[in-house]
Parts: structure tokens; sequence; C-alpha cells
């Protein structure tokens, strides 16, 4: 009967200690709806996403990469003097329990100079670098809108 009751209090724990993993897990930088829009080799592309910061803490997105362009950049869309400009940023912060949409005519991801035809349905992978989360990676797909 003891043995009994010592391997029900070891099962109890491993699950709480699994589920306070699975929590962990779940706050932090979330990525999700990740598309980009169809071009052909040596052309530019964009990359447009949802960042949601579940840290206590602002992250930054520092850099990206990809294998599919020569360049990958983060840039900005405004309006200056009436004039749409893009402007390719150092990095984005993203504050606690912010979303942040890099979507057309914000904030996006810059591929230049693509190595490969992209069509709409698609695939490839591209990694976010962010100073307190590190590396993401994550599955982009080609469509000609979201």
């Amino acid at each position: 009967m003891r043995k009994l009751i010592i391997v029900i209090n070891l099962l109890i724990v491993m699950v709480l200690v699994s589920c306070s993993n699975l929590s962990a897990k779940d706050n932090g930088i979330k990525i999700e709806k990740a598309w980009a829009r169809p071009s052909l080799q040596g052309n530019p592309s964009a990359v447009y996403f949802k960042i949601e910061n579940n840290l206590k803490e602002t992250d930054r997105l520092l850099s990206v990469s990809s294998q599919i362009a020569e360049f990958n950049e983060i840039h900005l869309s405004s309006m200056v003097d009436g004039t749409m400009k893009m402007m390719e940023q150092e990095f984005v912060e993203i504050k606690p329990n912010q979303v942040l949409e890099f979507k057309p005519m914000s904030y996006h991801i810059m591929l230049i100079d693509l190595k490969q035809d992209i069509k709409p349905g698609d695939q490839f992978e591209i990694s976010l670098t962010f100073e307190k989360s590190g590396q993401k990676n994550i599955i982009v797909e080609v469509k000609e809108t979201e």
C-alpha cells in the first residue's frame, strides 16, 4: 500500500511539472498567421504576421534570416510628407501583452532578391531573432492576400 501511495504521488508530481512546462512555453513570444506575397526569382516579396508578447517585459525583434532571399530586412512603411516611404528598421519593440501586426503599409519583412519563384500554396521558413526570446523559426505560406 505504501508503494502505491508513493507511485501515485510521483505521478501527480510528474503531471504538475509537465503542466507547468506547457504554461512556460505559452508564455513568451508567439508568432502566427505568417504569409508572403507571391513573386518571381530576383524580385522582392514581403512577409506579414502577428507577434504576441506574453512576457512580463519588452522584447525586441532584432533580425530576420531565410534561405529563400539574398537579403532579409525588417521594414516599416509610413506616410512622410504625403509620400509613402519604406524604411529599414534596426529593431522592433514589442511591449508586454502587446500584439503587433506586421501588415501591408506598416511593419513587414522584406525578402530582397528572391533565389526562386514563390507562388500561392508554397511554404518556406524564416528565422526571427529576438533580444530576450532568442531565435524563432516560422513557416510562411505564400498567398495573394491574408
